[in-house]
């Protein structure tokens, strides 16, 4: 893909809770400032799509993506982030587009590891993290820098001292393990599951979709607004392998 299809010079994919959300909007208000055309979920996600579908539209149309890496980022639940990852590992050019911005340390992917990225933990850095992050970015695919744009501060991030690191760690081996049970169920045991605990119509693909999208979609619905929960899933789980 040339630089002249892209219709974004960045996509930012972030965890869509406080800190992160407050971080990830300020980062968007900041990029635009400075003259880059920006996808953000709340902008230009469609309504009358799906979330990973429209996350892995925005990657692909976009000529980098920008990750905001949290511990909350990896926690069990975000299937965004899954989408995200699995859609920029599929990439060829995949090191040359990703670029990790460490907003708060975590363990990581080793592959991401491999990535330099742009570190906003320092409290005293040679260069302000943002700049890197632009010459990084290089100039606007729509336009021109903007020169003369001001740099407002970035909403404060947690303390150190809150942060559990074994949590994020734990939980998204937990919640990796549960997908891989039900990524290896028969079709006709993950229906029974999907029957059980009928999530709302239109929260997940059809069942001709790939069985690894219908996963995902089911734990993100079952641990965002109005879900079941992981132990729920589990549960039924548990009474069908059992049954």
């Amino acid at each position: 893909m040339t630089s002249s299809t892209y219709q974004y010079d960045a996509f930012i994919s972030y965890r869509r809770q406080e800190p992160d959300k407050a971080f990830a909007r300020w980062l968007l208000k900041e990029l635009k400032a400075a003259g880059y055309r920006v996808a953000f979920d709340e902008v230009d996600f469609s309504p009358r799509a799906t979330f990973l579908n429209e996350m892995e539209r925005c990657c692909q149309a976009s000529r980098l993506v920008l990750a905001v890496i949290s511990p909350r980022y990896f926690e069990s639940g975000n299937t965004d982030m899954e989408a995200t990852i699995t859609t920029v590992q599929g990439m060829s050019d995949r090191n040359n587009r990703f670029i990790p911005l460490i907003y708060e340390e975590v363990q990581r992917p080793t592959w991401m590891y491999s990535l330099v990225g742009v570190n906003f933990t320092d409290e005293d850095p040679l260069v302000p993290p943002l700049e890197r992050l632009k010459v990084a970015m290089g100039e606007p695919l729509f336009g021109t820098a903007a020169s003369n744009s001001t740099t407002s501060a970035p909403p404060p991030r947690p303390s150190p001292a809150s942060t559990d690191e074994k949590g994020p760690t734990k939980d998204l081996q937990a919640r990796l393990k549960l997908m891989r049970r039900l990524s290896g169920l028969p079709n006709p045991q993950f229906e029974q599951i999907v029957f059980a605990l009928q999530p709302p119509a239109g929260s997940m693909p059809g069942s001709s979709a790939p069985l690894g999208d219908r996963v995902a979609a089911l734990l993100n619905w079952a641990e965002g607004t109005g879900g079941c929960g992981l132990e729920d899933v589990e549960a039924v789980l548990a009474a069908i392998l059992n049954g």
